[in-house]
């Protein structure tokens, strides 16, 4: 009757000791995954002004007051190799 008592006795310890560590492998994959967007955002650089931001158009750089933006700048027609261009530029407001 004892070795009973003890073979279940030490099922449930070794029960609750995988389920523990079941537990804490599953949370530490949880925070593995916790801020990675922070990060991504801190790291990710800002367009400055007068770079070309076609592909990237909320990407420019934040100026001494306000943040710029993408502005598009056509191109002559004279020239035929010419393309439209879409630039970091300060905001149409306050361009004089």
């Amino acid at each position: 009757m004892t070795k009973i008592i003890l073979c279940l006795a030490l099922c449930a310890f070794t029960l609750a000791h995988a389920l523990t560590e079941g537990k804490k492998d599953a949370f530490e994959n949880l925070l593995d995954g916790y801020g990675e967007e922070e990060v991504a955002r801190a790291n990710k650089q800002c367009l400055l002004r007068t770079h070309e931001c076609t592909n990237n158009r909320h990407g420019c750089c934040r100026g001494e007051y306000m943040k710029d933006e993408c502005t598009c700048f056509y191109a002559e027609k004279k020239d035929p190799k010419a393309k439209d261009v879409e630039v970091c530029y300060l905001p149409a407001t306050l361009v004089k």
